[in-house]
């Protein structure tokens, strides 16, 4: 009775009853990434949230929906988690310019200004992960300054979750790029490791990197020692070591080291039973990013072109530089650069690779959906669309790349209690899809809305908020 007269109290002052601030997704096909065919598929379902959190999921007429919520027609939708890119990078954008130990082009834009226009451009470089469905990321090494980006990413509504890696140890002092604060340090003794490893413990990441560079004639136990000094510094304080290390025993080592995340494919040879078993004695998980090659090779031949989810949801400032190379004059161009435009070739997927992905799923270690963006022709944002049909090529079904995405992806972000499926109690990070994911994966780019902490973005204003180039 109270309640009646409050609300006639409402009305009667001219006031408007207060809107439940709870949001309900009815009607939709649900996909559940952790469960296997056909109970994956759940149609005609209701997702209830209430503030950053999922309340309810079930069929539509079990749900009830309180008067007043906000209601989104998902009939004939699909609906899955939001998805997760395990392994990025801020401070490289994907342009031409972004990586001058590979492709010199200072003479063209110095890469001090590169990175200041990184650090200026975050904003929008949030938006363009959420307009393609990403609502969270691994950012897995870069400067000091990653630690100020999960900073500005936590205060911002329009961001992905954001988890980090500062500076990367390295047993190499490559590339020299002339800056302050440095994405990758060389250490030359487990000491040295350790103390690099207590500074950036200092910033409370996400997750200390190693770059486990191995060249002929280097002490490859040597190398390990300094690695696991590294490891075992950062599981002191309850922090996972993730590894660069793309050749099979620079794999195995790093696992005898203690990684827990093997951030690339193994990419010289098809892994053998050791690594299997030492993968899962770390439980370590495994992040292919198979197309971040592919992405130089067409970039520097000149031959990269926009997907037409790049044409909808990428940066349209880096879109528009990845022509660059038409009017860069010819004397301005590296040398290797130079090569590979007077003689374009199509790059191949590597086989190796491939087979490893498949060999890596079907042991049981949990694969990561990773693309490195950043890295030149390798965009943030929608690049994880061409990395899932990579994955596909590989061997993995459409369900299999979602789960990498999703369910891996929380594991990767070391937040699988709270994200990467819809249930009750998780938090309201998911993605509503014009087209069925489990046809096609590049139906993941076909976005409606995206929810994320109980905010509902649609992907087109996203993209028109970041202004022109």
């Amino acid at each position: 009775m109270r309640l009646l007269v409050g609300i006639a109290a409402l009305l009667l002052a001219g006031n408007a009853v207060p809107a439940d601030p709870s949001i309900a997704i009815v009607g939709a096909t649900l996909i559940h990434p952790e469960r296997e065919l056909p109970a994956a598929i759940a149609r005609n379902q209701t997702v209830l949230i209430r503030g950053n959190r999922i309340v309810a999921v079930g069929p539509r007429n079990k749900v009830s929906i309180p008067a007043g919520a906000t209601r989104i027609d998902a009939k004939g939708k699909w609906v899955i988690p939001g998805l997760v890119d395990g392994h990025v990078h801020f401070f490289q954008s994907g342009n031409l310019y972004t990586r001058p130990d590979v492709a010199d082009f200072n003479a063209v834009v110095p890469y001090l200004e590169e990175v200041a226009r990184n650090k200026a451009r975050l904003p929008a470089t949030f938006k363009v992960w959420l307009a393609s469905g990403v609502t969270s990321v691994v950012d897995i090494g870069g400067p000091y300054w990653n630690f100020e980006m999960r900073n500005a990413a936590q205060k911002s509504a329009a961001a992905p979750r954001v988890a980090v890696a500062g500076p990367l140890v390295s047993m190499i002092d490559d590339p020299p790029l002339g800056l302050t604060d440095p994405p990758i340090i060389k250490v030359t003794t487990p000491e040295e490791a350790r103390a690099l490893v207590q500074r950036e413990l200092a910033y409370k990441p996400d997750y200390i990197k190693a770059w486990f560079i191995h060249r002929q004639g280097d002490d490859l136990a040597a190398q390990e020692a300094i690695v696991k000094a590294a490891g075992d510094a950062a599981h002191a304080a309850g922090v996972p070591l993730a590894v660069h290390a793309t050749e099979l025993i620079v794999a195995k080592a790093s696992l005898r080291a203690g990684a827990d995340y093997l951030v690339h494919s193994v990419e010289d040879e098809v892994v053998d039973d050791e690594f299997l078993a030492l993968a899962k004695r770390n439980r370590a998980l495994y992040c292919p990013t198979l197309f971040v090659r592919l992405g130089y090779r067409y970039a520097l031949s000149n031959t990269w072109r926009p997907t037409p989810a790049e044409r909808r949801l990428a940066d349209p400032q880096i879109l528009a530089m990845m022509r660059d190379l038409d009017h860069i004059p010819a004397d301005k161009r590296p040398p290797r650069v130079a090569k590979a435009m007077a003689n374009p070739v199509a790059p191949d997927p590597s086989a190796a690779e491939l087979a490893n992905l498949r060999k890596v799923w079907d042991a049981g270690i949990p694969v990561v959906m990773g693309t490195d963006a950043g890295n030149i022709g390798t965009l943030h944002g929608p690049s994880v669309f061409r990395e899932m049909q990579l994955m596909v090529e590989a061997g993995l079904s459409p369900l299999q790349v979602l789960r990498s995405a999703t369910v891996n992806g929380a594991k990767a972000m070391r937040m699988e209690r709270n994200m990467g499926t819809l249930a009750p109690g998780k938090l309201a990070d998911l993605v509503i899809l014009d087209a069925d994911p489990l046809v096609d994966v590049h139906s993941l780019s076909h976005i409606h809305r995206v929810i994320k902490d109980g905010r509902v973005f649609a992907p087109e204003r996203l993209m028109h908020s970041l202004g022109s180039p």
